[in-house]
């Protein structure tokens, strides 16, 4: 335990010098640049850029058969540069729920996915007739399921518009379908924010080692199970064998759902220089030939 500590230590020490290093080589070499450009706002996102490279970087450098809270790029990361501070973060996104996952590439309903949706919302406290609401607007149909809606409701809108009848290409989306409003969507001070707890981005199987506590409750564990399963996994990263010993009959159910490692994350620099501030995102995969980059993001 004691050379796993140190083993962990001097990679997250590594990491972070070689953050620092290339963040340095960068700003070195964007100076040229800067000085054909005196805008505050082209310095600010350039900066940021950089930040979200050196997260790739960070990221790339974890070789664990598993992802977990002890590992080295979860800890954000905090940069000085001369012109400022660069903080970077990434998060995994396949300790989400992915909502498209309810409908199969051939148009089919996903049993297990729309099981485990219906869990969420009832973990919430939010009403069940949202999972017809977006089953409506995920199918290719034009017919309405008891709660939900389709073309005719969406056309008597102000402004009106017609229901994707396909896959979310954002969970933003979301607040266009019926009873997904801004309350239930966003986090407030008495409520986690749907928004939170789903994505797109996943291979449609959950991190039970960094799931959120609501996402634990979704996939069927009792109070009980969740209490100490988090408390497992602070301690050391889940796998399989502990899953069973907590609650052999849940888990059991879940083995093509749950994972231990995670390979869609979303990487984050927050930029503050002289006052300007900025950030970008970047959606990356990450495989074994390494990053690969899926979708920028302008915060």
């Amino acid at each position: 335990m004691k050379n796993g500590f140190i083993l962990i230590t001097t990679v997250a020490f590594l990491a972070i010098l070689a953050a620092n290093a290339f963040m340095f080589t960068e700003f070195v070499r964007l100076r040229a640049e800067i000085q054909h450009n005196q805008n505050s706002r082209f310095l600010v996102d350039r900066i940021a850029k950089a930040g979200v490279s050196a997260g790739e970087l960070i990221l790339s450098m974890d070789k664990n058969s598993y992802d977990w809270s002890g590992d080295v790029w979860v800890k954000p990361k905090h940069l000085v540069l001369p012109e400022g501070t660069v903080d970077i973060t990434i998060e995994p996104l396949d300790t989400r729920f992915n909502i498209n996952s309810i409908i199969n590439k051939d148009g089919s309903l996903n049993t297990q996915s729309i099981n485990l949706f219906s869990n969420l919302l009832s973990v919430m406290g939010l009403s069940s007739g949202l999972l017809d609401t977006l089953l409506d607007w995920l199918d290719t149909d034009d017919f309405p399921r008891v709660f939900g809606a389709e073309s005719e409701y969406y056309s008597d809108l102000t402004p009106p518009y017609r229901p994707a009848n396909g896959r979310l290409m954002d969970v933003s989306e979301l607040v266009y379908i019926k009873g997904f409003t801004t309350e239930i969507l966003k986090r407030s001070d008495e409520r986690q924010g749907l928004l939170d707890l789903l994505t797109i981005f996943s291979d449609n199987k959950i991190n039970v080692n960094m799931a959120d506590p609501i996402i634990l409750q979704a996939l069927g564990y009792g109070t009980a199970s969740v209490e100490k399963i988090l408390n497992e996994r602070e301690l050391r990263p889940l796998s399989m064998n502990i899953l069973m010993n907590i609650d052999r009959q849940t888990s059991s159910s879940l083995t093509r759902i749950v994972k231990f490692t995670s390979s869609f994350f979303c990487i984050t620099a927050r930029v503050d220089c002289k006052g300007i501030t900025g950030a970008q995102s970047l959606i990356v995969q990450r495989t074994n030939s390494g990053i690969k980059r899926l979708r920028w993001e302008r915060n």
